[in-house]
């Protein structure tokens, strides 16, 4: 059975820029007419830093409140404000820590627009004005201490970014060299780094089913130890497919990633599906088949065209049917001819399942005949249904022969769902 790898199409470097964002802070404040609680709209606010080279310029809103959100958290800023109509007035020594609920306070003026050369040469420095708060030497240990531990934690976010990429290469590479023990290694010490990456669950699940395909074909052939392992892969693999599928969800959530999202989900519930399904008529799991179906079913319903979504339809019906569930697989045949009358697998199956009970022969012989008249010549199952239809009629000689559908024949076959 052939799979394909499922890339890790973007490191969305989660774990890592978060970190990042945390070496940026938030400078706030309201700029008020002198002696009231009135703020002052449209006024120019600049932050400049005043350590190294940096400006922020914004401007304060209706209620004469400003706000800059990415300010570098490492740095000393003096804040300046102008506007017409009033003298500008400024604060110094200001950190991003301690930035928040700043009071400025402004004369009436001509409007004159404030500089840094113009405060350096008026006061000598950037002196903070009345009322401005300077941070203490313990807040200044602290700050520092924080810085300290944020480079760490990058420092860290970065080697296990590094770490997980590593593995989840080598881990591809094994599973395209069908390498499956090997890929399920380095899958496994990559989840461990970042258990976010939805892909990397995905290609676990993926190895984790080769593997219990290869498990399983060796059990038949003779290694009967290998059943159990097989079915502990198979359990693995709907596992970590959860995992995907989970991590998944949000993304659907986001108009701008749900057309890939959906795709990926499709992809992530197949690998469930198949892994229940195997679970469930290859080796007596049947409580399986439920969750099979319904994988299946739900992979359907995201199928972008009607050809897929017949596909997973015939899937879930094959489940139940693998399953000895007769009548649920009946059903489900029956609701992929109401999409596709022309399917030949779902009138095939049926055949076969009516074929189990004399009281149904009849039907199992016209479902046999609908299959011949539409399947390709190649198809062997179409000598078998024959013979299968010969022989009904031997064992119960009240059957009516099937008549060939001439038009149906005369059709183009179809492929295989």
């Amino acid at each position: 059975m052939k799979r394909t790898t499922i890339w890790l199409a973007m490191f969305a470097l989660l774990a890592f820029t978060a970190s990042a964002f945390a070496q940026v802070g938030r400078i706030e404040g309201d700029v008020l007419k002198r002696g009231t609680t009135e703020g002052i709209p449209g006024i120019d606010v600049v932050i400049e830093r005043t350590d190294i080279k940096g400006s922020y310029p914004v401007k304060t809103d209706k209620k004469g409140h400003f706000l800059h959100a990415g300010v570098p958290y490492v740095g000393t800023y003096t804040i300046m404000v102008s506007g017409a109509g009033f003298a500008p007035a400024y604060l110094g020594g200001v950190r991003p820590a301690q930035g928040e609920g700043l009071k400025i306070e402004m004369d009436p003026g001509d409007g004159t627009k404030l500089t840094m050369d113009m405060i350096k040469k008026g006061g000598g420095g950037a002196a903070p004005a009345p009322g401005a708060k300077q941070p203490t030497a313990a807040e200044i240990k602290k700050q520092q201490e924080e810085i300290e531990k944020i480079n760490k934690a990058n420092e860290k976010n970065k080697a296990d970014f590094e770490g997980m990429k590593k593995f989840f290469d080598s881990g591809i590479a094994k599973q395209n060299a069908k390498d499956y023990v090997g890929a399920i290694a380095d899958f496994n010490e990559a989840v461990k780094l970042d258990a976010d990456q939805k892909a990397i669950w995905a290609n676990l699940g993926l190895a984790l089913f080769n593997r219990g395909v290869t498990n399983y074909n060796e059990s038949i052939k003779g290694d009967t130890a290998k059943k159990d392992a097989a079915k502990q892969d198979f359990t693995d693999a709907m596992g970590a497919a959860e995992k995907a599928l989970a991590l998944v969800e949000k993304d659907l959530a986001d108009p701008a990633k749900a057309p890939a999202a959906k795709k990926e989900k499709t992809t992530y519930l197949k690998i469930k599906a198949d892994s229940a399904s195997l679970l469930a008529t290859k080796l007596g799991v049947a409580e399986q088949a439920d969750a099979g179906v319904k994988a299946y079913q739900e992979a359907a319903m995201l199928a972008e065209t009607p050809a897929e979504k017949i596909s997973f339809q015939v899937k879930a019906a094959g489940v139940y049917q693998g399953a000895y569930k007769n009548e649920e697989a009946a059903a489900a045949y029956k609701v992929v001819l109401e999409a596709d009358p022309e399917n030949i697998e779902a009138f095939y199956n049926l055949a076969l399942i009516y074929s189990a009970t004399e009281a149904t022969w009849q039907d199992s012989a016209n479902n046999f005949q609908k299959f011949i008249d539409r399947a390709p010549a190649t198809d062997t199952r179409v000598g078998e249904a024959k013979l299968v239809i010969a022989e009904l009629i031997k064992g119960n000689k009240s059957l009516v022969v099937p008549k060939a559908d001439n038009k149906a024949r005369s059709q183009p076959a179809k492929k295989k769902g």
